[in-house]
């Protein structure tokens, strides 16, 4: 995925780690290192063996940001998704996404659940998962005093909402 990135796309990845607005939204700070650092951070990152990045452009083919799953192990992964253009937010880019992502996962990979974590209050991340197919199942407190929402998608439940139940070798939605 970000390997593969041009210059343009490597630096609007960038800027979004540095917006204030998105840092908040991922409960970190904006990031301050530089571009250069960022490209090895990110390059050492996809060199471990438990993540899968993808990059996701719209129609026009420009990017507009990133969807990963990392921790995958032993049937589980978790997903993140970060979209750096701010225009394209509530657009349905980052359900179709993920939707592309999960049908990954559970067709190509053999990912039996994927769950993920977001904060509470953060209701149009919620509202997104939902249609893509995830289900809240907890809450826990984060180390900043936030709450965070625990969603999970099992790839039975995945196949059932599709209505592909017992047929994996069918490419859903």
């Amino acid at each position: 995925m970000p390997k593969g990135l041009d210059e343009g796309a490597w630096e609007q990845f960038y800027q979004g780690f540095r917006d204030p607005e998105i840092a908040r939204l991922n409960g970190h700070r904006p990031l301050r290192v530089p571009l250069w650092l960022f490209k090895r951070m990110v390059l050492a990152d996809l060199r471990r063996g438990d993540r899968l990045a993808y990059a996701v452009y719209d129609e026009a083919g420009r990017f507009i940001g990133v969807v990963e799953l990392y921790e995958i192990y032993g049937g589980d992964a978790t997903l993140g998704i970060l979209l750096t253009d701010k225009a394209r937010w509530g657009q349905g880019y980052g359900t179709a996404a993920v939707r592309a992502v999960l049908r990954e996962a559970f067709l190509n990979h053999g990912l039996e659940r994927v769950k993920l974590r977001t904060f509470v209050w953060n209701a149009r991340a919620r509202r997104a998962f939902e249609k893509a197919g995830f289900r809240q199942v907890g809450v826990e407190p984060t180390a900043g005093g936030d709450e965070d929402a625990i969603m999970v998608v099992e790839r039975e439940d995945w196949f059932k909402a599709l209505g592909t139940a017992g047929h994996p070798g069918q490419t859903p939605g």
